[in-house]
C-alpha cells in the first residue's frame, strides 16, 4: 500500500513538470501564427537574397615582409651609416616594441600615401545591371582621364553615370543631394569642366568603327567613382592590415578590395616603398656627412693653395738656401706635432657642435650633427647611434599617434637618459682632449724655440711651409673620411626585404550564406515577435480551459460554432443530437446548480461585445429549457436593437417598452413561443430613451409577476460595452449569463468586463463562452469518451437511428 501511495505521488511529480496546461500557450501559439513565423522567413530569405546578390565581392591579397635585417653599410670609424638604424635590441625596450613600431609605419599616413601616388588610381570603374553593379578594372570601349585635384569637393565619391549615345558624343548623368537628375552632355574628347567635374572621355577606336561593338557600347550603363588623395589613402588604409607572425620578423600584410589585382598591385607597391623607407634615413645621414667633409676640404684646399703660392713667392724672393738636417728634422716634427693638434681642435669642434645639438630645445629633429663622425670613439657612435634610432621612430609614432600619448612620453624619457649620458661621456672625453691638446702645444714651443735661431725670413717661410704641410695631411685625413663614405653609401641596403609577393588568397566578403542566415532568423524572430504580442495582446480566448483560466467568475459552459445561426437560430429546434443542443443542455443542468436557491429563476444575459451571441444563446436557453418543461418568459430588454422576436419569427408590435410607459400590460404584450411553455415578450416599439426606460419603477413590479408565474425569467439585454443598461439590469436578477465570442473575446475584454462588475460591486455573474471551433470541441468529446469508454457506443448509437450524417454536417 505505501509503495503504489509513493508510486501514485512519483507519477503526479511527474506531470506536475511538463503538464498540458504548460505547453498548451505554445501549442497554440504555432498553431495560430506558425504560418506567419514561417512566412516571415521565407520574406527573410528572399531579401537576403537580393541583398547578397547586389553585394559586392570583396577579394583578398597578402605579402610579407622580413624585418630586422640589420643593413649594412660603412665601415673603419666613421660607420654611422651601418650602426644608426641597426636593429638590435636596443636598451630602452623590447623587440616586441620594435616590431609594433614597424607596423604602424607600414600602416602610416605617409607611407600609404607615397604608395598612393606611385599606383596614381584616382577611378573606381562599374558596369551597370539591373540589380547591382560590377567592379571592373578598365572599360574596353572608354578610356576616361580625370584629375581629381580639380573636382569640386562635393563631386568626389559621387556615382557618375555615362551613356554612350553616338561615336562621337555621350552623356554624363549623377543625381543631386536633393534628388535632382544633372545630365551633362559631351563630346569624345573634350574636357567637360561644368557642375565641378574635370574629365575627359575617348572612345576606344575599334568599337567605334565596329558596329556591332558600338551597340554594345550604347547599351551599356558605365559608371565611375573619382578619388582625390587623401580619400585614397584613407580607402587603403582601412583595407590593409599587418600581422607580425609570433617569435618571427616577419609581418604579413593584407589587403582586401573589391578587385584582386588591384590589391596585389597595392602591396607590392606598399612593400617596396617600405623597404626604400627603411633605407632613406642612412642615406640622408650618409650624404649629409659627406657634403660636411666637402665643406671642410673646400676650405682646406683654398688656404692650401693660397700658403703654397705664398712659399714660392718668398722662396724666389728671398733666394732662401735649404735648411740643415737638425732644422729639418725639428721642422718635420713640428709639422706632425701641430697636425695631430689641428686633428684634436677639429674633434673637439664635433664634440661642441654634437653637446649644442643635445643641449637645444628642437632636440626631436630625425638626424643630428654629422661633425661628431670625426670623433673616433666607438661607444660615442653607439650612444649617437641608439639616439638617432629613437629620433627615427619617434617621427614615424607622430605619424599615428598625437604628441602628448603615452608611447611618446616613453620615448621621451629614453632619449632625456640617453642624453644625460652622452653629455656626460662628452665632457670627459673633451677634457681628455683639451689636455692632450695642451701636451701637444708645449711640445710645439719647444720645437719653435730650438727653430728660433734661424733668420726671420726663414722662420716666416717655414711657418708657412709648416701650415702648408698640417693643411695637406687634414686633406688627406678628410680624403679618406669621404671615401669611406661613399663606400659606406654603397654598402647600405634595406632592413628589410620582401620574401612573398603579393598573392590572391581568395573570398573574404562579404558573408553570403550568413547574411542569408541572417535574414532568415531576423524574419523568424520578427514573426515570433507578432506572435507573442498577438498571443499576450490579441489572441482570442478559443476554449472553455482558457476562459477558466484568466476569468474570475466561474465559466458554467460553452456552445459551439453553429453554421446555420442565420437561416434557423434556435439550434436546438433544428436538431435534437446535435453538439449545440448537448451543450445548452449542460448549460441548462448547471444553471439549475447555479441557482440552487429557491425561488431564484431570473437570468440576465449579455456581452462585452455586439455580435457575440447574447441573443442567440438566451433564445436556446429559453427553448432548451421550455423542452424540458419548464414555464420560460423570454424578455428582449435590449430596446437599442432588438433582436428576440427575429429569432421566434415573431413581428415587435408591443412589448417591454411598452409595459415600462404603463401603455400595456403583461397579457397584452405577451407573444408564444415555438414550445407551449415558453412565451415571449418583444422589446416593443424603440423608444428614444430606451436605457432612462430601465430605471422605470414599474420595472421592479413587471419582474416579481414574471417571477412568480414562471419557472425561468430570462432577460435579453443589450452589451455592456456599449450600453450601461445590462449593470442596471443586473442588480434585480438571479444570475447573469455574460456571453463571449472566440472571434473576439480577449483577456484584456475579459478583465475589464470584470471590472466593470467589481465597480459595481455585482458578483453573481457567469461566463459562457460561444462559437468554440469544432476541432476543439470533438477533442474534449473524444477525449471525455474514451476516458469513460462511450466512444464505440455512441458511434453506434447515432450510426443505427440514422443520426451520425446529421450530427456530422451539424459539427
Amino acid at each position: 500500500m505505501v509503495d503504489y501511495l509513493w508510486t501514485s505521488n512519483m507519477n503526479n511529480s511527474r506531470q506536475d513538470i511538463v503538464s498540458a496546461e504548460d505547453i498548451r500557450p505554445y501549442v497554440k501559439l504555432l498553431a495560430k501564427s506558425g504560418w506567419l513565423m514561417v512566412l516571415l522567413a521565407v520574406v527573410g530569405y528572399g531579401i537576403g537574397r537580393l541583398v547578397t546578390h547586389r553585394q559586392v565581392d570583396q577579394h583578398n591579397a597578402t605579402s610579407e615582409i622580413l624585418l630586422n635585417q640589420g643593413g649594412g653599410g660603412g665601415g673603419g670609424g666613421n660607420d654611422l651609416q651601418g650602426k644608426s638604424n641597426a636593429r638590435a635590441t636596443p636598451m630602452w625596450g623590447s623587440f616586441l616594441d620594435e616590431t609594433r613600431n614597424q607596423l604602424r609605419i607600414l600602416k602610416s599616413y605617409d607611407l600609404v600615401g607615397r604608395s598612393i601616388d606611385k599606383i596614381n588610381d584616382p577611378l573606381d570603374l562599374f558596369l551597370v545591371g539591373r540589380l547591382k553593379e560590377l567592379p571592373v578594372g578598365g572599360f574596353s570601349a572608354l578610356q576616361i582621364e580625370v584629375e581629381p585635384r580639380a573636382f569640386a569637393s562635393n563631386m568626389l565619391g559621387r556615382s557618375l553615370d555615362i551613356f554612350v549615345q553616338s561615336p562621337s558624343t555621350y552623356k554624363i548623368l549623377f543625381e543631386e543631394r536633393d534628388g535632382v537628375i544633372v545630365e551633362i552632355a559631351a563630346r569624345f574628347g573634350d574636357l567637360v569642366t561644368a557642375q565641378g567635374l574635370n574629365m575627359s572621355v575617348q572612345l576606344d577606336s575599334q568599337t567605334k568603327n565596329d558596329k556591332s561593338s558600338l551597340d554594345a557600347a550604347i547599351a551599356q550603363h558605365f559608371r565611375i567613382r573619382v578619388y582625390n588623395r587623401n580619400q585614397r589613402i584613407s580607402q587603403y588604409r582601412a583595407r590593409t592590415s599587418a600581422e607580425n607572425i609570433e617569435m618571427t620578423s616577419i609581418v604579413t600584410l593584407s589587403c582586401r578590395d573589391v578587385l584582386p589585382t588591384r590589391a596585389k598591385r597595392f602591396l607590392d607597391t606598399l612593400s617596396s616603398t617600405y623597404i626604400d623607407y627603411t633605407a632613406e634615413a642612412r642615406h640622408a645621414s650618409n650624404l649629409q656627412a659627406e657634403k660636411y667633409i666637402d665643406n671642410q676640404l673646400l676650405e682646406i684646399e683654398s688656404m692650401t693653395d693660397s700658403l703654397a703660392q705664398l712659399v714660392d713667392f718668398y722662396k724666389d724672393e728671398k733666394n732662401i738656401i735649404d735648411l740643415s738636417k737638425e732644422q729639418a728634422q725639428y721642422f718635420s716634427m713640428l709639422v706632425d706635432l701641430e697636425s695631430q693638434r689641428r686633428e684634436l681642435d677639429l674633434q673637439l669642434e664635433s664634440l661642441n657642435g654634437l653637446n649644442a645639438y643635445l643641449n637645444s630645445s628642437s632636440t626631436n629633429r630625425d638626424l643630428p650633427p654629422t661633425s661628431y663622425l670625426f670623433v673616433d670613439d666607438k661607444l660615442m657612435i653607439d650612444q649617437m647611434s641608439e639616439l638617432f634610432t629613437l629620433q627615427a621612430r619617434r617621427s614615424s609614432l607622430l605619424l599615428d599617434v598625437k604628441e602628448g600619448s603615452s608611447a611618446i612620453r616613453r620615448l621621451d624619457s629614453t632619449m632625456s637618459q640617453i642624453r644625460v649620458g652622452i653629455k656626460g661621456y662628452i665632457n670627459d672625453f673633451r677634457n681628455a682632449l683639451i689636455g692632450r691638446r695642451k701636451d701637444l702645444s708645449v711640445e710645439i714651443r719647444l720645437l719653435e724655440v730650438r727653430l728660433a735661431s734661424l733668420p726671420q725670413t726663414q722662420r716666416d717661410i717655414l711657418a708657412m711651409e709648416r701650415k702648408l704641410s698640417v693643411n695637406e695631411k687634414l686633406s688627406l685625413f678628410l680624403l679618406e673620411q669621404k671615401a669611406t663614405t661613399i663606400i659606406a653609401r654603397a654598402n647600405i641596403t634595406p632592413e628589410a626585404s620582401l620574401i612573398e609577393r603579393a598573392r590572391y588568397v581568395g573570398l573574404v566578403g562579404p558573408n553570403k550564406q550568413r547574411t542569408i542566415l541572417t535574414y532568415v532568423l531576423a524574419g523568424f524572430v520578427i514573426g515570433v515577435l507578432f506572435a507573442l504580442i498577438r498571443l499576450f495582446f490579441f489572441a482570442r480566448i478559443e476554449s472553455t480551459g482558457e476562459l477558466r483560466e484568466v476569468a474570475q467568475f466561474p465559466v458554467i459552459g460553452g456552445i459551439p460554432y453553429h453554421k446555420g445561426v442565420i437561416e434557423d437560430p434556435l439550434a436546438v429546434r433544428a436538431n435534437n443530437r446535435s453538439s449545440v443542443t448537448e451543450s445548452f443542455r449542460a448549460l441548462r443542468t448547471n444553471l439549475q446548480y447555479l441557482l440552487a436557491k429557491e425561488g431564484a429563476n431570473v437570468i440576465l444575459v449579455s456581452s462585452l461585445h455586439p455580435s457575440e451571441g447574447k441573443s442567440f444563446v438566451s433564445a436556446n436557453l429559453a427553448s432548451i429549457l421550455a423542452k424540458a418543461g419548464k414555464k420560460v418568459a423570454m424578455v428582449d430588454f435590449d430596446l437599442h436593437k432588438p433582436r428576440v422576436h427575429h429569432y421566434f419569427g415573431l413581428k415587435n408590435k408591443a412589448g417591454i417598452s411598452n409595459l415600462l410607459v404603463g401603455k400595456s400590460t403583461v397579457s397584452e404584450v405577451i407573444l408564444p413561443g415555438p414550445y407551449p411553455t415558453l412565451d415571449i415578450i418583444p422589446a416593443g416599439p424603440i423608444p428614444p430613451n430606451a436605457s432612462d426606460l430601465i430605471l422605470s419603477e414599474r420595472l421592479d413590479p413587471l419582474l416579481s409577476q414574471l417571477k412568480k408565474e414562471y419557472d425561468y425569467v430570462i432577460l435579453d439585454t443589450p452589451p455592456i460595452l456599449l450600453i450601461s443598461d445590462a449593470l442596471v439590469l443586473m442588480e434585480h436578477v438571479d444570475t447573469a449569463l455574460l456571453v463571449t465570442n472566440t472571434k473576439q473575446s480577449s483577456r484584456r475584454g475579459i478583465k475589464h468586463l470584470e471590472e466593470l462588475l467589481d465597480q459595481n460591486n455585482l458578483k453573481h455573474a457567469s461566463f459562457v463562452l460561444n462559437g468554440i471551433k469544432p476541432r476543439r470541441l470533438m477533442k474534449y468529446y473524444s477525449k471525455y469518451a474514451a476516458r469513460y469508454g462511450y466512444y464505440s457506443y455512441g458511434s453506434g448509437y447515432t450510426d443505427g437511428y440514422g443520426y451520425g450524417d446529421k450530427d456530422v454536417d451539424n459539427v
